[in-house]
């Protein structure tokens, strides 16, 4: 036994043993203990089943017996309202048997079980970052806060390299204010690439801070590829891996997932379907069928990456290759529990498709992570705390307003930006001003305060979409309003099951659906909703460059596998150069290869666009650019000398060269003066600075 474990609270070691079977703890648990007990921020970082969760609630629960603290002791923030109804009974075996309190609360729990009013709050309130902000704005329930202890950021890899992360990073601020000091915070994540930049930014400026990472030892992986080149051929494919086995198949959208579907319809017996758009009752529906017995399968877009617990799995399938070694190794981490090998099948449409699947797993192989990066410039977040604050204050002098906005971690040193913000609100009619002192204008009123001020608790834009109500008031999911233009009669599908829409509430935004019935036929519409894929990440793309450059993969692939790999190699017809832009001439046009990832070769497109003579077209995919209609007599030496006068561009140049972005794209985008969004697109949509460093440092090598 432990020197740690002996030192927990005899409660707690009493719940650890007889309730649990516990004789001692993990090393990443023991680990946790120590730097908890030293007042550290920690990030415990483990694989998926590695003990994370127990990391946290170990030294919490245990600093909660032995201080004996009334009301909130640790608040729990969670991505998904599912995570936490999945961990809220893993949380409860640990503190129900030890005398504390766990209570749940995002919008599909009970209004009743919600409140505390006249009752005592839980030891461990679990929640969402857009439920926190509704009970930060109650008086009463805040109050409860004020002995708060801890905060566990469950899965902070799913916060931190985006605006809901801000949000936040600006919560965890505003509990220290609640609590009148420092709280030590604990953040959990499987899989980040950069843990020591990730734990500074979550920890803050002059705070002690660990990482807790104890490495699993290696489990035993499988692979296999099967290159299937249409869809009906991928779809027996499928059929043909998860027969007999419970299977999670991993698809690019929802498009896709509902394509795969009915595709699927006939050949596949326990199937569902699991993704964003459809409603929480059918999500769960197919979340528990894998806890059930037989051979399951859920086709599923990334909703299941996150650490839900849906029992042991035989098989995770990959439709195309994942967008990123992060998601990766979170679809594989879903297998290989329970000492069996980790397997994943992938099932893909070319040979360009193997090249990145196989050049995705030997990045894993390399330890290769994507960085996570914040936001630097999160405007619309600080858009929605200032009105989030003016509703709780009521009025505010404008000096208060930006030193409290500016005091936030992400906001420091914003004070320009945060004048320029309330000066373009103020000419709006968001803001009136009594003198010094601000309030909420009347345009504020109109646009906001619709459903009780609803809209300031979340970061994101909801995308315009039509809810599917059967006629009994059934919820079955979203429908994007584009597709729904086809108005009713369309027969689509939707959580794998056929619907047809009889009526569409153009004012409420509901479309009326009956179940269809039979077989999927031809005159079916597969539904497709607003969104771009992810685009290829940096990492994978480099990793394809190495792969190129030697011609082979060092994966044990068949013969055939690499003779595709080597194909590709091959019809370069050059060893690929690792420090530059490789241009090539081909009878579709002029190829550049850059191996940077999707949105670099966007930005280069846009910019190239500008700089070439005669407005060619040029196309981006994610490892190259096709550059069409050169008409000179050197082609590809023209494409050189733009990319050389690329190289030769500051930030702003490229910056005024790129597409200005639709501010109805960014929630509290179009009430962001032009100048301040201009420069948040440029920063955190293109990283027009990330851009420019990497074409100086790279040359250009022609073949």
């Amino acid at each position: 036994m432990s020197s740690v474990y002996a030192a927990l609270h005899p409660t707690l070691k009493n719940v650890l043993a007889h309730r649990l079977g516990w004789t001692d703890l993990r090393p990443v648990q023991e680990e946790a203990c120590r730097a908890a007990a030293e007042g550290a921020d920690l990030l415990v970082v483990a694989g998926t089943a590695g003990g994370k969760t127990e990391a946290a609630l170990i030294p919490v629960v245990d600093a909660a017996l032995k201080g004996g603290y009334p009301g909130v002791v640790c608040l729990c923030l969670f991505p998904l309202k599912a995570l936490i109804n999945d961990q809220a009974a893993r949380v409860e075996e640990f503190c129900t048997p030890a005398g504390l309190s766990v209570t749940r609360w995002h919008g599909d729990v009970g209004r009743g079980e919600r409140s505390w009013a006249g009752g005592d709050p839980p030891h461990l309130l679990l929640t969402t970052p857009e439920s926190l902000e509704v009970i930060l704005l109650d008086k009463g329930l805040r109050t409860a806060l004020k002995n708060l202890r801890f905060v566990i950021v469950d899965e902070l890899h799913a916060f931190a390299g985006d605006l809901r992360g801000v949000q936040v990073r600006c919560l965890l601020d505003r509990l220290d204010e609640v609590a009148g000091r420092p709280l030590q915070r604990i953040g959990l994540s499987a899989t980040v690439g950069n843990p020591d930049e990730i734990l500074d930014w979550f920890s803050g400026p002059g705070r002690r801070r660990r990482i807790v990472a104890v490495p699993a030892p290696p489990g035993k992986k499988q692979f296999s590829f099967t290159v299937a080149r249409d869809r009906e051929e991928r779809a027996r494919a499928v059929a043909r891996l998860v027969a007999g086995q419970r299977a999670l198949v991993f698809v690019g959208s929802r498009s896709q997932a509902e394509g795969l579907a009915g595709d699927l319809a006939d050949k596949v017996e326990r199937l569902s379907v699991h993704h964003s758009s459809l409603s929480p009752a059918m999500r769960r529906a197919a979340e528990e069928s894998l806890g059930g017995v037989g051979s399951p399968c859920v086709i599923c877009t990334s909703t299941l990456e996150l650490g839900i617990d849906i029992g042991g799995l035989d098989l995770v399938v990959q439709v195309g290759p994942p967008p990123s070694v992060s998601s990766f190794l979170q679809r594989l981490g879903r297998t290989g529990r329970r000492g069996t090998p980790a397997r994943m099948a992938f099932v893909l449409g070319d040979g360009l498709d193997l090249l990145i699947a196989v050049a995705t797993v030997e990045a894993a192989a390399n330890h290769e992570v994507e960085p996570l990066v914040p936001p630097r410039a999160p405007y619309p977040v600080l858009v929605q705390q200032l009105f989030l604050a003016l509703l709780a204050r009521g009025r505010a002098p404008s000096p208060s307003l930006v030193a409290h906005l500016c005091r936030f971690t992400p906001f420091k040193g914003m004070e320009s930006e945060v004048r320029l913000i309330l000066e373009h609100l103020l000419d709006t009619g968001h803001l009136v001003a009594d003198r010094n002192v601000l309030m909420l204008g009347p345009e504020a009123e109109r646009t906001l305060s619709r459903s009780h001020w609803v809209d300031l608790l979340s970061v994101f834009a909801p995308a315009a979409a039509y809810r599917a109500l059967t006629p009994e008031g059934e919820a079955v999911g979203d429908l994007d309003a584009r597709f729904v233009a086809g108005g009713a009669g369309t027969v689509c599908t939707l959580g794998g099951r056929r619907w047809r829409v009889i009526a569409l509430d153009h004012d409420y935004q509901i479309a009326t659906v009956v179940p269809a019935g039979g077989s999927p036929a031809a005159s079916d519409r597969r539904p497709f909703w607003s969104g771009t894929g992810a685009p290829l990440s940096p990492v994978v793309a480099a990793s394809v460059r190495r792969l190129l450059g030697r011609g082979r993969s060092v994966l044990p692939l068949s013969r055939a596998e690499q003779a595709t790999v080597g194909g590709f190699a091959q019809e370069i017809g050059a060893a690929v150069p690792q420090d530059r832009f490789l241009v090539l001439e081909r009878s579709e046009g002029i190829v550049v290869l850059s191996f940077h990832g999707g949105r670099f070769n966007r930005v280069l497109a846009a910019v190239l666009s500008t700089v070439l003579p005669d407005g060619p077209k040029v196309r981006p995919a994610d490892l190259w650019l096709l550059i069409e209609g050169m008409t000179g007599p050197d082609p590809a030496g023209e494409v050189a000398a733009a990319l050389d006068a690329t190289k030769a561009l500051e930030e702003d140049e490229v910056t005024a060269a790129l597409p200005f972005p639709d501010p109805e794209e960014w929630k509290f985008g179009p009430l962001l003066p032009r100048e301040i969004f201009a420069r948040m697109a440029a920063a955190d949509r293109h990283d027009s600075q990330g851009f420019v460093s990497i074409m100086k440092r790279e040359d250009i090598f022609m073949v």
